[in-house]
């Protein structure tokens, strides 16, 4: 994990104000050692268990970055993405996925939503962190 500094250097905008994470997934046990490593990071973290819960929190969340796993029950990850792009925000989206994506598909989605990265389950927690850091800082 990262230091104190390195943690507050990544978790702040410029500005001063946390950096805003929402973690999407229907998996509760992942879905809250997420959100609990990246709030100790220095993150301000807000979950969701479904893309419909998603899209009922974003607005008043407005995350910086969004941690979405693609095999969720309901919205698919393009209708999910699509929603994102009719309410006009553009967070960064780090997909979650169990299988890995071809360049077709991941064009295709990053097209429609800011994919920056697609992380494939089962993941290192440390690498999760250290990408989310990377992407935060800039």
């Amino acid at each position: 994990m990262l230091k104190r500094r390195e943690r507050l250097k990544y978790s702040r905008r410029g500005d001063g104000t946390m950096v805003r994470v929402m973690v999407v997934d229907d998996e509760e046990d992942l879905r809250n050692l997420v959100k609990m490593v990246m709030e100790k990071e220095g993150f301000e973290v807000e979950s969701a268990e479904n893309g419909k819960d998603f899209l009922e929190k974003v607005d008043d969340f407005r995350p910086d970055i969004v941690i979405l796993d693609v095999m969720m029950p309901g919205l698919t990850t393009k209708e999910i993405l699509e929603k994102l792009r009719e309410k006009s925000l553009d967070p960064k989206i780090f997909l979650l996925t169990v299988v890995r994506f071809s360049e077709d598909e991941i064009k295709r989605l990053s097209e429609i939503g800011n994919i920056v990265e697609y992380i494939t389950k089962p993941f290192d927690i440390p690498d999760l962190v250290a990408r989310i850091s990377k992407h935060a800082e800039a």
